[in-house]
């Protein structure tokens, strides 16, 4: 008798052993894990973090606030579990992953943002023509006065987040085709960074994602805003002279303001873990009321845009 006793404990010591090395570490709405995200998308998914740990306790989502293309590799070397960016991956970095058996990227549609022009409050220009911020951009425009006589400001500074942002990436490719920035444009660290230096000096353009300035209720963003301007665009589809827009919700959500871009979650996670929970979260309605309260525009909500005329 005492010898099957033993064999019974045997027993169920090995199948709890096992279940215990079985357990996932996490699920949905529980456990913790690390994501990245592209720093000039911190505002807005600070606010996701805050209420999606509010709503599920015992969840905890840390995040890695670097640039897009650190963002990414964090990703693809399994440092992270997910990355939110602007952008999906290449086939290069799908091929990266297929060599570690994962056969694609999940993709999570959250919204769009857009890509903001500071300038000091003493810059008496507003408002940029395509062809201007191509010229800022490629360096042929290096002087205030090259864009209106008048202005006195002298050599024009164009100052960027990070050197690996996404924002050099997608004005790289949309607006230089391919082109490398002009020697009038140097990096920072952050985007904070970027409003600072654009506070500080009257002659410098900064580029921003507009998530550090769009929630009009935020404190940060009315303090941000009360010491910048915010440049207008020439929209593309419309090219009618004196025509400009700001990057504003409704000229996103419409395409009217030609520098918007998608807000994606790209996802390694092979099973229904908490990166697929907190995902989840960010496409469901809840989420998508931060990002819409947030100024910048969700994936599946539609944004009301009324024309008052005198």
């Amino acid at each position: 008798m005492a010898r099957y006793t033993i064999i019974i404990l045997v027993f169920l010591l090995t199948a709890c052993a096992g279940n215990n090395t079985q357990a996932p570490a996490d699920s949905p709405t529980s456990g913790e894990i690390t994501i990245s995200c592209d720093e000039s998308l911190k505002p807005i998914m600070e606010a996701e973090l805050a209420v999606f740990h509010v709503q599920h306790p015992k969840a905890k989502v840390n995040a890695i606030y670097t640039s897009e293309f650190d963002a990414i590799q964090l990703m693809l070397n399994d440092s992270v579990r997910m990355a939110v960016v602007t952008r999906e991956l290449t086939n290069q970095e799908l091929e990266v992953l297929k060599a570690q058996n994962i056969s694609r990227a999940r993709v999570f549609k959250i919204g769009y943002d857009a890509i903001a022009f500071i300038l000091n409050p003493k810059n008496t220009d507003t408002s940029f023509s395509l062809a201007q911020i191509k010229g800022l951009l490629n360096g042929q425009i290096n002087q205030w006065q090259q864009i209106s006589p008048k202005n006195k400001l002298g050599a024009i500074k164009v100052v960027f987040d990070h050197a690996k942002s996404g924002a050099i990436r997608m004005l790289e490719d949309s607006v230089l085709l391919g082109s490398k920035l002009g020697s009038n444009c140097f990096a920072l660290n952050s985007n904070p960074e970027v409003i600072k230096y654009v506070q500080d000096n009257p002659n410098a353009i900064g580029i921003i994602g507009v998530s550090w300035i769009s929630d009009l209720d935020d404190a940060q963003s009315k303090f941000f805003l009360d010491n910048l301007k915010v440049a207008e665009v020439q929209p593309i589809l419309l090219r009618v002279s004196g025509i400009t827009n700001k990057p504003i919700q409704g000229n996103i959500a419409l395409k009217q303001y030609p520098y918007w871009r998608p807000i994606r979650v790209l996802s390694r996670e092979l099973r229904t873990g908490l990166g697929t929970g907190f995902a989840s979260f960010l496409e469901s309605e809840p989420g998508q009321k931060i990002i819409l309260k947030g100024g910048l525009v969700p994936h599946r909500s539609s944004i009301r845009t009324i024309n008052i005329t005198q």
